[in-house]
């Protein structure tokens, strides 16, 4: 069974442009582009549609190699690049999720629904749990018993899920007044004083041999891209795997990693036992993170990160 890499099943890529978006949600288009995906800064996959609510946002744009319209500030927009679409909204982050929620909720940019299917050759337990819709089980399976298979997941051939595992779950991204303790810029949008859920509108795919163990937990994508777990990978149990996370193929993840949001894992990686990673960090191909180290920084290729972040380079 292939597992597709984008989260509308029925392998078309939905495009959209500035023009369109602004009326769903209060975008002044300045330059009109066509996107095929929302995404936060530092995507490279696709051609997606982004937010700067700031002067800091607006530099790490340079490096979101993926973006192709940006949503930012009349005041400035006068730093995006003249190759980028531009709209601007007095709330960029507030109008570029007002889009999302709407794609989510009336419209099928993001999914099209379908009956889920299992191979005849898998083997779901009888106490397990496959949502009736949207799920793609592969050959040879195995899902544990009170194991939980959520809507909007593919899981490869050879695959098994293990008992209580949480497949395609909603994941923790919410906007609400404790937001504003980490802000370095208090310019963004005023969350008020409740915490408002942002949905999860994008997939889970498993690729062939994959194994999560007991009690773990994979969270659906943000977006359209999904959260993705490479050939041969095997996690732990009490793993943690957020929104829009990547891993590679044949890694090892041990009990009790947290792998947040975004993060990118590469190939033959070791992530070790209560490991912490944090949003967005990237681990190059046959790196190395031994127990209960929190890692807040990429690690290049080749790097083996000690619990006191000693680096060493692996042979």
């Amino acid at each position: 069974m292939s597992v597709r890499t984008r989260a509308n099943p029925t392998g078309r890529v939905r495009a959209m442009k500035l023009s369109d978006a602004a009326k769903h949600s209060p975008f002044r288009v300045v330059r009109d582009a066509a996107f095929d995906d929302l995404a936060l800064l530092g995507a490279n996959d696709g051609r997606v549609l982004v937010y700067a609510g700031d002067a800091r946002s607006l530099e790490r744009l340079g490096k979101t190699s993926a973006a192709v319209a940006v949503v930012t500030t009349a005041e400035l927009a006068g730093g995006v690049p003249s190759s980028l679409g531009l709209a601007t909204a007095d709330h960029p982050e507030s109008a570029f999720y007002d889009l999302h929620r709407w794609l989510h909720r009336s419209s099928d940019f993001y999914w099209r629904d379908f009956a889920t299917t299992i191979d005849p050759s898998a083997r779901v337990h009888e106490r397990a749990y496959v949502a009736p819709r949207n799920v793609r089980i592969g050959a040879r399976v195995v899902v544990e018993p009170n194991a939980t298979i959520l809507e909007r997941v593919a899981i490869g051939d050879d695959t098994i899920v293990r008992a209580g595992a949480v497949l395609g779950s909603e994941g923790f991204e919410f906007k609400g007044p404790a937001m504003r303790q980490g802000r370095k810029s208090r310019a963004e949008w005023d969350y008020g004083t409740t915490n408002v859920a942002v949905p999860h509108a994008g997939s889970v795919e498993l690729g062939a041999r994959v194994e999560v163990q007991a009690n773990s937990t994979v969270d659906r994508s943000l977006f359209r891209v999904a959260t993705r777990i490479g050939d041969d990978t095997k996690i732990d149990n009490l793993v943690h795997v957020a929104h829009s996370v990547r891993i590679g193929a044949r890694c090892l993840v041990a009990a009790g990693a947290t792998l947040s949001g975004s993060v990118v894992v590469g190939d033959e990686v070791w992530i070790g036992p209560q490991v912490v990673i944090s949003s967005g960090v990237r681990l190059g191909d046959r790196s190395a993170i031994v127990i209960g180290a929190t890692i807040t920084k990429d690690v290049a290729p080749g790097e083996r990160v000690a619990s006191d972040l000693h680096v060493y380079r692996l042979p």
